[in-house]
């Protein structure tokens, strides 16, 4: 995707020990608030923002500028979230890398424990992704779809995929692995994951003290089409998705089954690091089935896709 990019660096010729990566097209006041989690760090060294937003918008120049140590890198152009962070990478001043999205704040203690599990000798570092809005039944339940794997008491054993939205990794590494897609609007982290952990038998350790809170979207519309989209991605890549269980991919019933296998692992992931999650999932059990029939529907049309293409 072609771009043409204004810079504006205020960070004033410091020497920063940490880049914070931010990739933003949407609500300034979701920016805003990411901004004001980050200005409230309990982290003594140095640290520089870099925030890549598509769009060119005043507001956002005039929202940065009160920020110290920031770089904004606006472009012409929609970046999608592979492309702004890789962006940002680029125009980095330092060696180890800290990925946040704008609708996520980090508590106060985030950067500090993403900092010390690098300089700690892990090559990349996740941590839990937690509700913003925990009685808001529509972003409780899309955090909980998107983010089951990444619950507050989980384990550094098994993990094979880390979310964009929380990150801390090596520029090293990063580079080495050719950095996040460009050309796909979602799932480019999951992609980015497979790369490292297959081809470079990186490993991904799991910090539970290393918390960013989501906020998850509110409107039920946005909701659907979120996951409409999540489902299709899933269905159109094959991840996770066995040469056995290929044979039946143009069946119906089988991306419902698929759904319904989420489903258990949503519930058993909650019981396993997170048990008061489980009244959550019995509140607002509703709106969990829409937002995964959303997500059955969209698979269903990627494996469709799919299906087209080899015909």
């Amino acid at each position: 995707m072609n771009s043409k990019e204004n810079i504006k660096d205020n960070s004033q010729g410091s020497s920063p020990v940490i880049s914070v990566i931010i990739p933003f097209h949407g609500e300034k006041d979701d920016l805003f608030g990411c901004l004001k989690g980050l200005k409230k760090q309990n982290f003594h060294n140095l640290f520089e923002i870099i925030v890549v937003e598509s769009g060119i918008d005043n507001g956002i120049k005039q929202l940065t500028d009160k920020v110290k140590n920031i770089v904004l890198i606006s472009s012409h152009s929609l970046l999608y979230p592979g492309k702004a962070r890789n962006l940002g990478v680029k125009n980095s001043k330092t060696d180890l890398l800290a990925f946040i999205d704008a609708d996520c704040i980090p508590v106060s203690t985030w950067l500090y424990e993403v900092y010390s599990s690098l300089k700690n000798g892990d090559e990349m570092v996740i941590g839990p992704v937690i509700n913003l809005y925990p009685f808001h039944p529509i972003a409780s339940v899309d955090n909980l779809i998107q983010f089951a794997d990444f619950q507050k008491h989980r384990t550094s054993e098994n993990v094979d995929h880390f979310p964009g939205c929380n990150l801390g990794i090596k520029k090293e590494i990063f580079i080495k692995s050719g950095g996040f897609p460009e050309e796909i609007n979602i799932g480019e982290d999951s992609k980015l994951s497979e790369t490292l952990i297959k081809r470079y038998e990186a490993r991904i350790s799991f910090n539970q003290r290393m918390v960013v809170k989501h906020s998850g979207r509110k409107k039920i519309f946005s909701f659907l089409k979120h996951h409409v989209s999540f489902g299709y991605y899933r269905g159109y890549s094959k991840q996770g998705i066995s040469s056995v269980q290929n044979r039946f991919r143009s069946s119906l019933l089988y991306s419902v089954l698929f759904g319904l296998r989420r489903l258990i692992i949503i519930c058993i992931r909650t019981l396993q690091w997170n048990q008061v999650g489980i009244a959550r999932i019995i509140f607002y059990f509703p709106f969990l089935i829409l937002g995964l029939s959303a997500w059955v529907f969209g698979f269903w049309k990627g494996n469709q896709e799919v299906l087209k293409g080899k015909s």
